[in-house]
This record gives structure tokens, C-alpha cells and sequence, in this order.
């Protein structure tokens, strides 16, 4: 198992995170959430070797990286800074940037901001704005039952937010669509947290699962689509809430290249972990001549 490190940035912060291989080039992953820290995705650690380094990382405020003070600065912006302040830090000139989920958001953020540091983009199961959220919130509404929909509205008008009930309501009504083809949870979800504090500041103050009214409510990268040069990689699962979002990613950003795996939903790096390497190998190895 890779050992935890820790690296500071300017202002005393200190983000952890895990890397495996040496380079030149170096895949760097931004696990989203947001709030989630990055154990889920250790498969791509696999990935490894003498020629790529892969480094997965906590953002702000999750695990034991650096916790601001104030939750407005919980933001994507912000996170697309910290991945430059970690590059410098690290020294990386060839940079390959994955955001998973809501890592995307990052990802996407950083290429607009610091797209000549960049050697290629991987969005994997992601969106490119806080409206598509709301639209695969909808989505997952709309597909439940009569049942689970009258009882979300009664439960969402008292406000129970905390309470057991809505939070296994919430996870049934999403699970088609989050994890559809999991019969259990494989160790690396198992060993992974959430940071509440991140996840409510960026996505819902209330707890309210199916309201976007945090930080990301109002963000909006799909303007960045068209001035994206990069070469860029697409992945997402056929039953994925954000299938939608990653189909306009594709048409909209010149360079890219869509993947979808059939047997997957939205966490398709643990549904179908062979595919989903295989299409990240695959790429990366085209992008770095092997």
C-alpha cells in the first residue's frame, strides 16, 4: 500500500495524499464529493509504473489536509488553485489531471485557469455546472416510485433531513444511479469519508440531498468547453446521472473523446474497475506516446 505523505504550499497548507511510480509524466486525481476523500479511487494507483507517477489527494478541509476557517471558501475556484499550488510543490511539468464526480468541476476549472500547465484532461463521471446537478437530481426524482416520492415530500417539508428515514430514502431513490451494479462495498469504498463540512458548504446547506444551494449552486463551466485544447478523456456509465452532462462534454470540447461503459453507473471505477483502467491506460497511453 502506498505510504501518506504530506505536501505544503505557500501559507502554511498542507494537503496529504498517496503516489505511486516516478514519471515524467504524472496523473494527478481529484476524488470531488465533494467532501469524499480519495481511497475509492486507489485502483488507479495500478496504474503506476516507470514512466507515470499517480498521485491521489485529499482537497481542503477533507481527511487531514489543510481546513479553512470559513465555509465560503470551500469553493471550485479555490479547488482549482490548490491543484496548482500542489503542482508547483510537487514539481510537476507534465501534468495529466483527473477530476472524478465533483472533482470534475475542479479539473475543469483548473484547465480554464492554468490550461498551459496541462498535457491532458480526464472528466470521469462528472458535469460541467451547478444546472446539472439539479437536471440528475430531477432525474433521479422522477425515476423513483409513488411511494418514495410522496414520502420525500413529506419528509422534505418537515425537514428531516437528519433523521435515518430520509437518509436511506435518499440512498435507494439515488442508488440506480450512484451504484446500481454493486452487491456490496468493495474495501476502497468502505475505507473512504466524507467531510460534512465540505460536502454542506459546496452542495447543500440544509442536508436537503436533492437541493443544490451551496457554493457549486451558481457555477458554471460549460463556457470553458469550447476554449479547451487539450486532449481530453470523457468516461461515464451508461446509468450514470451525469450520462447526459458527459454526452455535451463531448460534443462541446473539440478534443474529446467519450467512453461509456455499459455495466456502470456513477461509480464506475468500482463497478467496473477493469474497464475503467483499461480506458484510462489506454488513453494516457496515447497522450504520452506509451
Amino acid at each position: 500500500m502506498a505510504r501518506l505523505r504530506r505536501v505544503t504550499v505557500p501559507g502554511r497548507r498542507a494537503f496529504e495524499y498517496v503516489a505511486q511510480g516516478t514519471g515524467p509524466a504524472t496523473l494527478l486525481v481529484h476524488p470531488g464529493g465533494p467532501g469524499l476523500t480519495y481511497h475509492y479511487l486507489r485502483g488507479l494507483l495500478r496504474l503506476a509504473n516507470s514512466n507515470l507517477r499517480v498521485i491521489l489527494f485529499n482537497p481542503r478541509g477533507v481527511g487531514h489536509s489543510w481546513s479553512p476557517r470559513r465555509p465560503s471558501t470551500y469553493t471550485v475556484a479555490n479547488q482549482a488553485e490548490d491543484i496548482e499550488a500542489i503542482r508547483r510543490a510537487l514539481k510537476i511539468r507534465e501534468l495529466h489531471l483527473l477530476g472524478y464526480s465533483a472533482g470534475g468541476f475542479a479539473a475543469l476549472e483548473y484547465a480554464h485557469r492554468y490550461e498551459r500547465h496541462l498535457t491532458s484532461l480526464l472528466l470521469c463521471a462528472s458535469a460541467g455546472s451547478g444546472e446539472e446537478v439539479r437536471q440528475a437530481y430531477r432525474l433521479m426524482i422522477s425515476s423513483a416510485s409513488p411511494r418514495q416520492r410522496a414520502r420525500l415530500r413529506e419528509l422534505t417539508r418537515a425537514r428531516a433531513f437528519d433523521s435515518p428515514e430520509y437518509h436511506t430514502l435518499a440512498e435507494a431513490i439515488s442508488r440506480p444511479f450512484q451504484s446500481r451494479f454493486l452487491k456490496s462495498d468493495p474495501p476502497d469504498w468502505k475505507a473512504t469519508r466524507l467531510a460534512p463540512s465540505v460536502y454542506r458548504a459546496m452542495m447543500t446547506r440544509t442536508g436537503d440531498e436533492f437541493t443544490v444551494d451551496g457554493t457549486i449552486a451558481r457555477w458554471d463551466g460549460r463556457r470553458y468547453y469550447s476554449k479547451i485544447e487539450v486532449p481530453t478523456l470523457v468516461v461515464v456509465g451508461r446509468y450514470d446521472y451525469f450520462l447526459e452532462a458527459s454526452a455535451e462534454m463531448n460534443e462541446r470540447i473539440e478534443p474529446a473523446h467519450l467512453r461509456v461503459l455499459a455495466g456502470s453507473s456513477h461509480l464506475t471505477v468500482l463497478e467496473q474497475p477493469r474497464e475503467f483502467l483499461g480506458t484510462i491506460r489506454e488513453f494516457l497511453g496515447d497522450v504520452t506516446g506509451g
